[in-house]
């Protein structure tokens, strides 16, 4: 029997894989799979928004904004005839989007990773028997890669204690009132964990002039967290175990900040606090292409 033989790229520096809701992880690799080519993973189209008044020459720029991305990847499916069958449904089956949104994960000398969508996937077969060739393309809502390991900062108000973060990886920050946070990034959102006691906290950006103001106190053993992504924008106290929306105590000058690539000199100040109050900034870098 005639026997083909299969060249595999030895010096591709990256890697993509798909992880499904479910987090079963789908790498485009050998011997199985082969990624053939992609898309839809640079600079996302944008949306330039733009008004004109009567008798204006041109028009006159508002902002603009990120639309939806469409990656799109392209790989082949090895085997027996009864393999390659049996490798699509595989592929049916991970990519479903009946089972949520996934992620995709691009890695070459980082790691960044992107939710999406299955829009659609079409098999084709190729002029050879021994492998087909998928087709899936993706939507991600929101345009933005990620770098996965969320970053941490921490600070207090005056002299009260502080532990270390529940979670990991992390990025440890300074202990103190002031810091700098250096984002690499695109703009980006935070969450705010303030630990009681504490009354009346204010986190400030100094470098965008922006600041969230609580007029509250929040008592030992519980937690305000604040989160300033868009569609997200809340503030709740965890007590107890449960949560209670806080919003009512946000300071109606009060700004939902984000951290804006570069430094970000951030100040946090509260009018009294216990031994065991402190502030956490967490955030991802995000960015616009990869």
């Amino acid at each position: 029997m005639k026997t083909t033989e299969i060249f595999y790229p030895s010096s591709r520096n990256y890697h993509i894989t798909f992880v499904n809701a479910s987090g079963e992880e789908f790498p485009i690799e050998p011997p199985n799979y082969l990624l053939l080519d992609f898309s839809g993973f640079e600079l996302p189209n944008t949306d330039i928004q733009m008004t004109k008044a009567p008798y204006q020459d041109g028009k006159t720029f508002i902002d603009d904004l990120f639309e939806e991305r469409y990656p799109v990847l392209e790989f082949a499916i090895f085997g027996s005839q009864e393999e390659i069958l049996n490798r699509r449904l595989i592929v049916n089956r991970i990519f479903n989007p009946r089972s949520g949104p996934g992620i995709l994960r691009f890695q070459n000398i980082s790691t960044y990773e992107l939710e999406v969508i299955t829009k659609s996937i079409n098999f084709t077969d190729s002029t050879r028997t021994s492998h087909g060739v998928a087709v899936v393309q993706l939507v991600a809502p929101n345009p933005f890669w990620y770098d996965p390991t969320q970053v941490q900062k921490i600070m207090v108000g005056f002299s009260g204690g502080w532990s270390y973060p529940w979670s990991y990886p992390v990025s440890y920050g300074q202990i103190g009132t002031q810091l700098t946070v250096n984002n690499i990034g695109s703009e980006t959102p935070v969450e705010i964990y303030l630990y009681g006691k504490l009354v009346n906290p204010t986190i400030k950006n100094l470098t965008t002039n922006q600041e969230i103001s609580v007029i509250k106190t929040i008592e030992d053993g519980e937690i305000l967290i604040i989160n300033t992504a868009f569609g997200e924008k809340s503030a709740m106290i965890l007590s107890g175990g449960e949560y209670i929306n806080a919003f009512e105590y946000v300071h109606s000058d009060s700004e939902f900040w984000s951290l804006i690539p570069g430094e970000n000199e951030l100040t946090y100040t509260v009018s009294s606090e216990g031994e065991n109050a402190e502030c956490r900034v967490l955030y991802y870098h995000r960015f616009v292409g990869v």
